[in-house]
């Protein structure tokens, strides 16, 4: 069956895997240009993607980089931009402004990503509690643009109004963003 699917879609799949890595690095020269330092474009690798409303792990690279205020990538979803803030930070008034500016963002667990604190149907204060009692020292915000495959230039400008909307939300709420251009892998080539 898979035979017949690689034969009949080679051309899609490998124009689509392309199309995702030379996005990616559009994105990543879009931030570049407006004066963020950014990392090189390397290898996700612990990725996964959703099927069926269920996480699968991707075993498979995926194009990604990193900047000060987090990881930009792209997998089968679409494009991803994941934020890592100090959880002691977190108010209930920075919730409520996130979730009110983007009402499709994902909160998990820095150590454990498949505990979910949003969406969900609680309000801010209890999402805020939800955090506290998790004892995750950071939590992630993840906003992704689903379907980007027929307008990847639309979706990319989207995602960088996205990034600094975001951006300017933690700087207001003197939020510590985990800055993950530490890491080896997304420090920036001089």
């Amino acid at each position: 069956m898979l035979v017949m699917f690689v034969n009949k879609h080679k051309r899609e799949v490998h124009q689509l895997l392309n199309l995702m890595w030379e996005n990616t690095a559009f994105i990543r020269k879009l931030l570049a240009d407006r004066k963020y330092s950014v990392g090189p474009l390397v290898y996700g690798v612990e990725n996964y993607v959703s099927i069926n409303g269920k996480l699968e792990p991707a075993h498979y690279h995926t194009p990604e980089f990193g900047f000060p205020y987090g990881v930009i990538g792209c997998t089968l979803d679409g494009f991803g931009f994941v934020m890592a803030v100090e959880s002691r930070e977190v108010s209930e008034a920075f919730l409520k402004e996130v979730i009110k500016s983007f009402p499709l963002i994902q909160i998990y667990g820095g150590r454990d990503f498949k505990s979910n604190f949003y969406p969900s149907s609680n309000e801010e204060k209890e999402i805020l509690q939800h955090i506290k009692n998790s004892r995750e020292e950071t939590i992630q915000l993840n906003i992704i643009i689903a379907d980007p495959w027929d307008s990847f230039t639309k979706a990319s400008v989207q995602l960088l109004d996205i990034v600094e909307k975001l951006v300017g939300i933690v700087r207001f709420h003197r939020i510590k963003v985990v800055n993950p251009m530490q890491l080896l892998k997304y420090k920036e080539i001089r």
